[in-house]
């Protein structure tokens, strides 16, 4: 049985990033996207640049799982967070792929 605490925990933590992430693609919908150079918020990009900054970020993404991997080997945690992964970068790399496509 899953403990309750660890729900809550995390529960607030997915509330936090989804309130947050809410909120900046509300403050950029109307702003211009930045196409060169650098900018911190993604959200304030070109559909290009996400998905340039999404296929950069492969390795960020393959160093927690090795780090997974070495301490619980194939646990069902390796194995959920690996497929969410996967699910959540397959989708996003083609959203933004289609949308740059569309734009140009």
């Amino acid at each position: 049985m899953v403990d309750l605490d660890f729900l809550i925990q995390y529960g607030f933590i997915l509330l936090v990033i989804s309130i947050t992430t809410l909120v900046l693609s509300m403050y950029f919908r109307k702003k211009p996207k930045v196409d060169k150079g650098f900018r911190f918020a993604y959200h304030g990009l070109s559909y290009r640049r996400k998905f340039l900054r999404t296929i950069y970020s492969i390795p960020f993404c393959i160093f927690p799982l090795a780090i997974i991997y070495y301490f619980e080997r194939f646990s069902a945690n390796f194995i959920f967070v690996t497929l969410l992964l996967v699910i959540v970068f397959v989708f996003q790399t083609s959203y933004n792929y289609i949308k740059w496509k569309k734009e140009d």
